[in-house]
């Protein structure tokens, strides 16, 4: 089983600061001992959410290393997109196909597609199985940005070597799960973490709220987990049951995680970049 480390990690993206005149919002990730893909995602929903209250975000607290593997990963770009402020160095663009998915904008549709059939076609030749769970999983939560969050997205992946595992995430800076399913009859940010992993959508139509259910079934055959946060609440599931977080800083919008095992053989051609830690 592939564990997920704890949902604590998601604090650093919860606690962006307001200080100055120019109401800049600082995102210190000096406590995070390990960078994924889930902290570069959440990085940018808050340079976003910075931009939409008309202010930025400032990132800092990071190693050299985590540094260099951020600006490879093209957050630098993002937040400046964004109006923000970082200290990442400059770094060689590598070739495309040296990264599973550098952070990447979720807008329409069309980009979840596009974004989800690169992953699908980078992965599938080392394993099919995971590239179909990828797919299925990031396409779901990726439509339910575009369809529910009212705000763009982001998405990254990546083979971390170190531990083995292959991670994946999609961040919003939107609206969250409790106000999106608030008429379906959630009370609060956990409630609403168990509906939508439940199967329950804003929608009644038959066919909708399938994606998240099928989502973990399908990355728990792998031995995998997911990791659903929105709000004050965070909520982990695997084969074996759900696990649930409060957090002590509210996350704007709605964050996602998978993980999912990169075994001896699997993921490890084609000259796939892997994460530093600090």
């Amino acid at each position: 089983m592939v564990p997920l480390r704890s949902a604590r990690r998601l604090e650093s993206l919860a606690t962006a600061e307001r200080s100055g005149r120019f109401d800049v919002r600082v995102m210190d990730l000096a406590d995070v001992s390990f960078l994924d893909p889930v902290h570069l995602v959440g990085v940018a929903a808050g340079a976003h959410l910075a931009a939409s209250q008309g202010g930025r975000l400032r990132l800092t607290g990071l190693s050299d290393d985590q540094a260099a593997y951020a600006a490879r990963m093209h957050l630098g770009q993002i937040i400046e997109q964004f109006g923000g402020e970082h200290d990442l160095p400059s770094v060689r663009e590598r070739d495309l196909h040296d990264s599973l998915l550098e952070v990447r904008l979720l807008r329409t549709r069309e980009d979840v597609r596009e974004l989800t059939a690169l992953v699908y076609h980078r992965v599938g030749a080392q394993d099919a199985d995971v590239a179909h769970a990828l797919h299925v999983a990031l396409a779901e939560v990726g439509s339910n940005v575009c369809d529910h969050a009212e705000s763009i997205g982001f998405m990254a992946a990546q083979t971390i070597a170190e531990h083995a595992v292959l991670r994946f995430a999609v961040a919003d800076s939107g609206v969250g799960l409790f106000n999106t399913l608030a008429g379906r009859g959630a009370v609060d940010d956990r409630s609403a973490l168990n509906m939508a992993l439940s199967g329950t959508s804003r929608s009644e139509a038959p066919g909708h709220g399938t994606g998240l259910p099928s989502t973990v079934d399908i990355v728990s055959s792998l031995e995998g987990e997911i990791l659903l946060a929105s709000g004050a609440a965070a909520t982990s599931a695997t084969a074996l049951g759900r696990r649930h977080y409060e957090l002590a800083h509210h996350f704007q919008g709605t964050i996602f995680e998978g993980a999912v095992p990169a075994t001896t053989g699997r993921h490890r051609r084609g000259g796939l970049y892997w994460g530093p830690g600090k």
